[in-house]
């Protein structure tokens, strides 16, 4: 990431980690459901999910941005759960939304209570199959599939009307029911979201031209964030495979001594670096970007880091051998995590594809359908 002195806002959160999130609670959450409730409101207390909130409402008021280094150390430390949900939706709708959307929204950054986007644009170019939600006099009908920790939410923020209306909506209020879609991450969980005339919090946050920029902001910093707890994720999976190779003996010898092997390890390492430089550059130039400028740096941070963690994560089972592939290593859950969080919000396919409509049309990165793709 960053240079040292950038970096002193993920140290007190590493030495919490450090303290309380031991191995046992870890795989705790990452063979549940994703989460636990009673570490979400410990982070809380901590503040992290008031970070990026304004100071009139109670929060730091960092920009986003300087969460970048937060997300690389969550990522280190494989913590799972609604954190980029928790961090970044309160902070971009606090301000937007009513009073009493307003109310729930800090209720969720004071307590940990899990927050569940429900957006199409999750699914980036098979968006088209997650299903679609209308609003109409505030009301909301519809459905969404693939909503992480929907189950779990306590509070869902929805995507409607393709992007030109943004709302707020209480999972608990008639007309709202969500049902389990499986399991096939082990840092979350996800639910289909159904909305048959269920009543929105107040007023939509945004609608329009305003609810489109702001979709925009949710998504591309989602993309930062969770490019950046990528990079975590390889420089964790290159740190413990330089250690074992230098340690695991084969004909007398280290095999970190063998040429292929320095090879593989010297790619990983180049892999890892340059991921956590374009984080840090990304994370310096959208401290002040626009919502386009932000969605599209974020498009191109989050396709390099799908990828580059993806193969850094595999070289390093690799260089584990077998015993890379198996559950008791931590490494195999730092791989399975990559790619779950590799498709969420678009794959490096997907992206590079949203990136070239972005740069033809002189704009914002979009979001394409299948169908678009096959035409």
């Amino acid at each position: 990431m960053a240079e040292p002195d950038d970096q002193k806002l993920d140290l007190p959160i590493r030495e919490y980690l450090d303290r309380a999130f031991d191995e046992r609670r870890r795989l705790g959450m990452l063979t549940g459901t994703g989460t636990d409730r009673d570490f979400l409101r410990a982070v809380a207390a901590q503040g992290w999910f008031s970070l990026a909130i304004p100071e009139s409402y109670g929060g730091l008021g960092l920009p986003l941005a300087d969460l970048a280094p937060v997300f690389a150390a969550l990522g280190e430390y494989l913590v799972p759960g609604p954190i980029v949900e928790n961090c970044v939706l309160p902070s971009l709708l606090v301000e937007r939304a009513s009073a009493e959307g307003r109310s729930a929204l800090l209720a969720t950054v004071e307590d940990g209570a899990p927050v569940g986007l429900v957006a199409p644009h999750t699914g980036s170019t098979w968006a088209d199959q997650l299903g679609s939600v209308r609003c109409t006099d505030g009301k909301l009908d519809g459905e969404m599939s693939l909503v992480r920790f929907g189950e779990q939410a306590e509070l869902l923020v929805v995507v409607a009307n393709d992007e030109r209306t943004v709302c707020l909506v209480d999972p608990r209020t008639d007309g709202v029911i969500v049902v389990a879609d499986g399991k096939g991450d082990p840092g979350s969980s996800t639910a289909t979201v159904r909305f048959r005339g269920a009543s929105i919090l107040g007023g939509p946050a945004a609608e329009g031209r305003s609810a489109v920029a702001l979709a925009a902001e949710i998504r591309g910093w989602m993309r930062m964030l969770v490019g950046c707890y990528l990079a975590g994720v390889a420089r964790w999976s290159f740190d413990q495979t330089l250690t074992y190779v230098q340690q695991r003996q084969q004909f007398g010898r280290p095999i970190g001594s063998f040429q292929a092997v320095q090879h593989i390890v010297a790619d990983m390492y180049a892999s890892t670096r340059s991921l956590e430089n374009m984080c840090a550059a990304a994370a310096e130039d959208l401290r002040d970007a626009s919502p386009q400028a932000v969605d599209l740096r974020a498009a191109c941070l989050k396709a390099y880091a799908a990828e580059s963690a993806r193969r850094v994560c595999e070289n390093a089972i690799q260089m584990h051998g077998g015993i890379g592939y198996t559950f008791e290593l931590s490494l195999h859950w730092y791989y399975e995590h990559a790619l779950a969080l590799r498709s969420w919000f678009g794959d490096e396919r997907d992206l590079e594809r949203e990136i070239g409509f972005a740069v033809l049309a002189g704009g914002a990165a979009r979001n394409t359908t299948t169908q678009e793709v096959a035409g």
